[in-house]
């Protein structure tokens, strides 16, 4: 299909839901020829090990006027998401937004027939923040982290966004969210530490949501190993779910749960 006004542009794009949160998965650029591989994902979700449903589109470009991408800014891929595409604010041409927006203006597009890909969510996990569900009676309390963590050779106090050491027993309970964990030597380096996001405790089920927010890797990989004993719990970390023995396992050797590793060979 060869679009070359900027209205019909407007309606392709208007089909194809501006492809938001779509991906970017080629790009061919040279003196003599642009093609510019995009699509999204029409059925599943981001769950790890999900079935998924893509479409994508090969855009040709006939007759290129300006082209503003970097390689060293942005590296095309399915499995990262951008924030869309959208017309240039002048001629004929796409402005594509990731996390450094570049610009195509041409004379006329070649856009391909969409090609359907039958795949699986990909798992990813995160170094900044987990999630973590259990079944317990109360929250955890302030001198439990501070013991416990002492357990592994780690000695932490708790701060607010660069405040001094507070004591254990000023920090408020049962809802210290807000408020971070950090290691004592570097309280009066740094403004925080590990962020308790949030803290919820209701009918039996606690949530607690704790960031990287100091990229301290020892302090937030001990913690994790801390929750990954408990009972009954589960631990979000980027789209993959584990229970605690399972995310105990990855933290040592970085091996997914055997329902993720099993379909890994059909990606």
């Amino acid at each position: 299909m060869k679009i070359q006004n900027r209205t019909k542009l407007q309606e392709w794009l208007d089909q194809n839901y501006w492809f938001e949160n779509g991906f970017i998965s080629e790009i061919k650029d040279s003196k003599n020829e642009l093609e510019i591989v995009v699509g999204y994902q029409t059925v599943g979700t981001y769950v790890a090990g999900e079935k998924q449903e893509l479409k994508e589109f090969s855009l040709k470009t006939i007759g290129l006027t300006n082209w503003t991408y970097k390689k060293e800014q942005f590296s095309p891929t399915r499995d990262s998401c951008i924030n869309g595409i959208d017309l240039t604010e002048k001629g004929f041409g796409l402005k594509f937004d990731t996390e450094s927006v570049f610009e195509m203006t041409c004379d006329s597009l070649e856009i391909s027939n969409p090609k359907i890909i039958q795949t699986y969510t990909k798992p990813w996990t995160s170094n900044r923040e987990i999630q973590i569900t259990a079944t317990q009676k109360e929250v955890p309390t302030v001198n439990y982290w501070v013991e416990k963590l002492e357990e592994y050779g780690i000695k932490i106090g708790f701060r607010y966004f660069s405040s001094e050491l507070i004591k254990s027993e000023k920090v408020p309970y049962p809802d210290y969210s807000g408020y971070f964990i950090q290691t004592l030597n570097k309280i009066s380096e740094t403004q925080k530490g590990l962020f308790f996001k949030f803290i919820d405790l209701k009918n039996g089920e606690l949530r607690i949501g704790i960031e990287n927010e100091d990229e301290n890797e020892k302090l937030f990989k001990t913690i994790q190993l801390i929750v990954s004993d408990w009972k009954n719990t589960t631990i979000n970390s980027g789209n993959v779910k584990f229970i605690g023995k399972e995310f105990k396992e990855f933290l040592k050797n970085g091996k997914y749960p055997e329902r993720i590793e099993k379909i890994k060979d059909v990606w």
